[in-house]
């Protein structure tokens, strides 16, 4: 116990702590922001039929969704089988065209609910694991706020080059930047930052926080 106690004490276990509070601030800064650009993009996708579920509009096979282990099983589709639907297949269309990638994640979202609620067509892009369960901005976690302003190309509307220049995947691209914060903070085996580190963490996060154009 006395040995956990000393750790507070230590300076860059101290630092790192600061930078989880820094990371955590800057989500709560971005997300007001995020659900109003969000539900931007919702409108411009347009609105589904709000009857189809997505492995209704997934063609099987479909990597990396389908992975048949028993023959005529798909554990992905189960019971639903793919069926076309005009207008949830446009949505879908459009929200492909607006990930970065072209690879929306599919298994995060609930096309039922594409109609009503901006967040479950956000959730496209998100990263692919993870975040199925997740119901608002407001509970996702900082890798997946920053990870939808990476991936949905509506941000370059919205953000500054002093943000997106070098565009992603780039990994001199400021946003990008901001994203390893986030991994190099939640995965360090020591939990802790030097003083040196955590500066130019608060000076990136600033920056997107201050961004003129939002």
């Amino acid at each position: 116990m006395a040995a956990n106690t000393h750790l507070f004490g230590d300076k860059e276990t101290n630092n790192w702590f600061k930078a989880c509070i820094g990371l955590t601030v800057t989500k709560e800064g971005l997300t007001n922001f995020l659900c109003a650009e969000l539900q931007k993009v919702h409108t411009v996708v347009g609105k589904s039929c709000g009857n189809c579920l997505i492995e209704n509009l997934i063609q099987c096979p479909t990597n990396p969704y389908c992975k048949k282990r028993k023959r005529n099983y798909c554990p992905f589709h189960k019971s639903q089988k793919p069926q076309p639907c005009p207008i949830c297949d446009t949505v879908k269309h459009n929200i492909i065209l607006h990930h970065r990638y072209g690879g929306p994640s599919w298994r995060n979202t609930r096309a039922e609910k594409w109609a009503l609620n901006y967040w479950e067509i956000g959730k496209c892009f998100l990263p692919p694991d993870g975040y199925n369960s997740i119901s608002s901005v407001q509970e996702s976690d900082f890798n997946g706020v920053i990870s939808i302003m990476l991936n949905c190309l509506h941000f370059q509307t919205c953000l500054s080059p002093l943000c997106l220049s070098p565009l992603p995947p780039d990994k001199q691209c400021p946003l990008e930047k901001v994203r390893q914060i986030g991994r190099d903070v939640r995965h360090t085996s020591d939990c802790k930052v030097t003083d040196a580190d955590l500066q130019d963490y608060f000076k990136t996060l600033s920056t997107l926080l201050a961004d003129p154009q939002y």
